[in-house]
């Protein structure tokens, strides 16, 4: 009888133990699977960069692990982050939204000393993604896993979802007003499964990169070239700027960054020899001292040559007004491969004149910070204008 007593005993604690666990997981925000409001026109679009939580990925704080990122949570009605939620070994821990400095997809960067929650208070409604969750479709069919989570980093509001399923590419990008309901380990959305393919293609800026520095680096006539290219890479929108010596060594810059899987828009703008020979041509054309020349203007990796028959009594001097021309083309083409920080501090105090502390009040930044990107910038214009063949 006391040995049945016992087992009663036993058996009766182990039933409020997971009673006590499923009321825990009830009450803790995003515990369950919670309903989204229908999305509004303002929640969907996106004012600013792109943010991409990598779930899974590592957090820091200056350059410091902090942990591996286990979810974020959101809230439903407009679909904001609040939370992070950091694995740090032997407990969990949440991180304020209002911490988050930059997520590349990578590795997500966090402030120091981010307040601390509140001990007691009553729960908040929110949902919980976290990474491996099961994504279901209309039809209750699996799309995939979830991988990272996307967001305005302007509003701190999610965009979209990063889900992983089959085909290649396997990545694709479900916009946030697909998604009807989220819980930690299951998602659902209104998407068909034989909508899949339609999503768009997902890269990381930083993946997209790399990939297109390769695949020029693969092309063995682009090897010049590549050393004069700005690439800038943007929510998957691949913008380059520098040098090409034709329209066919342009086209086909452009056509190893559309074979980059992830690449949803292309911004090219290189300079070209016809380019330059044509602004020489214009420049000579409007200059009343050297329009009355007769001369044929050419280049030649990004050196331009003239020749023919000046009349007598011409003052003017055609190769002076030329190498004006070309030097001021190659200075705008190296300056469009700098980034925009580096063009913007280089602008401000060399052609507009500013001081250094003129330069920070207009761009909002440290005076320390104008004279460091200063210094790179001069110094990556250097670079570039040298393989351009401007030596002074």
């Amino acid at each position: 009888m006391d040995l049945t007593l016992a087992a009663i005993v036993i058996m009766s604690g182990w039933v409020l133990a997971i009673f006590a666990a499923g009321l825990v997981m009830v009450l803790r925000p995003g515990g369950v699977a919670v309903g989204f409001a229908p999305a509004t026109a303002a929640a969907s679009t996106s004012t600013g960069r792109r943010g991409e939580i990598l779930l899974g990925g590592g957090a820091e704080v200056f350059g410091n692990f902090r942990g591996r990122v286990r979810g974020v949570q959101l809230r439903p009605d407009n679909r904001q982050l609040q939370d992070v939620e950091l694995a740090s070994g032997l407990e969990d821990g949440q991180v304020p939204a209002a911490s988050i400095l930059s997520a590349d997809g990578q590795v997500l960067q966090l402030a120091d000393g981010w307040p601390e929650a509140p001990p007691e208070g009553p729960p908040t409604v929110a949902a919980t993604l976290r990474d491996n969750a099961t994504v279901i479709g209309a039809e209750g069919k699996r799309l995939g896993k979830l991988r990272l989570v996307c967001y305005d980093e302007a509003s701190r509001t999610v965009t979209g979802l990063v889900v992983e399923g089959r085909g290649m590419p396997s990545r694709r990008l479900l916009p946030i007003d697909r998604v009807m309901a989220a819980g930690p380990d299951r998602i659902t959305t209104t998407l068909k499964a034989t909508d899949w393919t339609n999503l768009q293609p997902f890269a990381t800026d930083w993946e997209i990169r790399q990939s297109v520095l390769q695949q020029v680096s693969l092309d063995p006539t682009l090897e010049a070239v590549s050393r004069a290219l700005s690439i800038d890479i943007q929510d998957q929108r691949a913008r380059l700027r520098g040098y090409a010596t034709d329209d066919a060594q342009a086209e086909r810059v452009a056509q190893a960054v559309r074979s980059v899987p992830g690449v949803a828009e292309l911004d090219l703008d290189l300079v070209t020899d016809e380019g330059l020979a044509g602004a020489v041509r214009e420049a000579l054309g409007r200059d009343p001292v050297t329009s009355a020349a007769r001369v044929q203007v050419s280049a030649h990796f990004g050196t331009v040559d003239i020749g023919g028959e000046v009349p007598e009594q011409f003052t003017g001097d055609p190769d002076l007004v030329a190498q004006r021309t070309v030097d001021r083309e190659l200075v705008v083409a190296a300056l469009r491969t700098l980034s925009e920080e580096h063009r913007d501090v280089v602008l401000e105090c060399y052609f507009r004149g500013s001081t250094v502390a003129e330069a920070a009040r207009t761009l909002g930044i440290p005076p320390g910070t104008v004279k460091s990107r200063t210094h790179y910038a001069l110094r990556s214009l250097k670079l570039v204008l040298e393989e351009l063949g401007v030596t002074q």
